[in-house]
């Protein structure tokens, strides 16, 4: 069975599942000949049973087969040397033994619900492993297998003295939208027609197919062509596997660095969580760049936490911030001093420090999760930490995320003030604390400089993150823009008085009006038929005065009987 369909992988890439790919091909290839010395020919299996050929010599195609079953023989052991395995000679069956005994086979994996090793059906009803279909459709291995492909790729990752990267994509490499989501301010500024232009340079691109813009973090291709050099990367993904493909195109159109090695939301082995089970590496060596924590529950100690990159205003809108997006303000991350120019630099530092000559610890027994705990802790060391009003009334200080944040960077957190605090964290200028602190000359600082710690990897300069006014203040500011309200409210009453009141004059007058008009116009028709009564001298007095009253109960209404 070829494998052939498998991207090639990189010449520079150690991966366990590169090397597992080649090493499948030829564990194929010898199962499917030992099974069958002649291809297309039934009888083959059973030796000695052809009563038709009787004359032919047996030994000239037996001789081939033993030959063609040793040649494979060799290419999977020497593969499996490479790798720190032999195999056992005494196990393999050589010409036509009818008593060899076979060794019971493993299963240490199924391709396409066969067992690679001696093609048998996996199991329905009992299916153990973890599924590799990023590597290959259908690859499924079990522990054992698993565990010995992850020791032969740490053996040739310290040889080539690499590590394994781990790397989310959405909000740590790019920031994509739908199209649908595209705010107008940012349809005002031609942000379709930019990624759609045909600039070699460009970094924004639209995934035409999936209605999608996606906008690549600044310096992120000089990022990973760096990386590369230190780093076997893997790309892992919650979202769907057609998006993940996508955007590693833009990413590594040449498949140097990520050849088999993307990995999204159906490769998961757990609902809603990233594992480290599904990635041919040893957790002692890997590395994790995500913006959130909470997916990589199990593997904590191997992350490290990237700020988010909200290019887009719909990113923006997601998490809740009511701040213009980066593409609103025409601005972005600067390039020298970004996130993943940071990032870059803790990962070396990380990468220099795990590989010290210096260190008299055998290689394969380090482990990354230490150095990045020990490079984390040397951020805020030799700070000591007092914070005043910054948690909740009756809570623990110490089970608060900036009091763990401050220690897991290295840092002294205490709950009362003596001459070896260094800093003052807090929300407030007027509380007691934060008074001793500027008598004492203390750096007074916001929550917000541990925080920017934590993700820039340095210690920042205090007077970045200053402290707001005192809280007295804030509420004389409150109290006067509340009697600033008050006051227009009440000019809007008294201007409302003023419309009602010229309302019912307009209203009253127009009622005037109206009446006025409607007795004259009364009067004209009754002096009009009087009028003409008198002019046509018609039947006696009493007939015209018959006829006023009825023109004059048609005018003004029937009247009480």
């Amino acid at each position: 069975m070829s494998l052939a369909e498998a991207p090639s992988p990189s010449p520079s890439s150690s991966s366990g599942s590169d090397d597992f790919a080649a090493l499948l091909d030829s564990e194929l290839e010898f199962a499917s000949g030992a099974d069958s010395a002649f291809p297309g020919d039934p009888s083959s299996a059973f030796p000695g049973t052809d009563d038709e050929d009787e004359d032919e010599d047996p030994e000239e195609p037996e001789a081939e087969a033993i030959e063609q079953n040793g040649t494979k023989r060799r290419r999977v052991e020497e593969q499996r040397q490479d790798q720190g395995t032999s195999v056992r000679h005494d196990k393999i069956p050589t010409g036509a033994s009818k008593n060899v005994q076979v060794e019971a086979c493993p299963h240490p994996g199924y391709f396409g619900g066969l067992c690679f090793r001696c093609g048998k059906p996996q199991d329905e009803e009992n299916v153990s492993g973890v599924a590799f279909g990023y590597i290959h459709k259908g690859l499924r291995l079990g522990t054992s297998e698993i565990d010995r492909l992850r020791g032969a790729d740490l053996k040739n990752l310290l040889r080539e003295r690499k590590l394994v990267l781990i790397l989310d994509l959405d909000h740590t490499l790019i920031n994509s939208t739908k199209l649908q989501d595209i705010s107008s301010a940012e349809k005002d500024l031609g942000i379709q027609t930019a990624a759609s232009k045909d600039d070699p340079n460009r970094s924004i691109f639209s995934l035409d197919s999936m209605q999608m813009l996606t906008k690549l973090r600044p310096f992120v291709r000089e990022f990973l062509k760096e990386a590369s050099n230190m780093f076997e990367m893997y790309i892992y993904t919650m979202g769907d596997k057609a998006y993940a493909i996508e955007i590693a195109k833009l990413l590594d159109p040449s498949n140097i660095y990520f050849p088999s090695k993307v990995i999204s939301n159906s490769d998961c082995t757990q609902r809603h969580q990233k594992g480290l089970d599904v990635i041919l590496g040893a957790e002692s060596v890997a590395v994790i760049l995500d913006d959130t924590e909470y997916v990589w529950q199990k593997h904590k100690e191997n992350l490290i936490l990237m700020e988010r990159y909200h290019f887009f205003a719909s990113s923006c809108r997601q998490f809740g911030f009511g701040f213009r997006s980066l593409s609103e303000s025409m601005q972005d991350e600067r390039e020298s001093d970004g996130a993943l120019a940071t990032v870059l630099d803790v990962l070396k530092r990380i990468h220099a420090s795990f590989f010290d000559m210096a260190v008299e610890t055998d290689l394969s027994s380090r482990d990354v999760r230490q150095v990045i705990k020990a490079v984390r802790k040397e951020i805020l060391q030799g700070c000591k930490i007092v914070f005043s009003r910054v948690f909740p009334n009756n809570t623990r200080p110490q089970e608060q995320m900036f009091w763990k944040m401050a220690e897991y960077l290295g840092a002294v957190c205490s709950t009362d003030v003596d001459s070896s605090v260094t800093h003052v964290v807090t929300l407030d200028l007027g509380t007691e604390k934060a008074r001793w602190g500027v008598d004492n000359k203390k750096f007074l600082v916001h929550p917000r400089w541990i925080e920017a710690a934590n993700f820039r990897w340095h210690r920042q300069p205090e007077e970045d993150f200053p402290v707001t006014a005192p809280k007295e203040k804030s509420r004389e500011k409150d109290n006067a823009v509340a009697g600033k309200k008050e006051t227009s409210k009440d000019k809007e009453n008294s201007a409302a008085g003023q419309k009602e009141t010229m309302k019912d004059n307009e209203e009253n007058a127009a009622a005037g009006q109206k009446e006025t008009m409607k007795d004259k116009e009364e009067n004209a028709v009754a002096g009009q038929k009087e009028t003409r009564s008198a002019e046509r001298n018609v039947a006696g007095q009493e007939k015209d005065d018959a006829k006023e009253n009825a023109v004059a109960t048609s005018a003004t209404g029937p009247t009480d009987s």
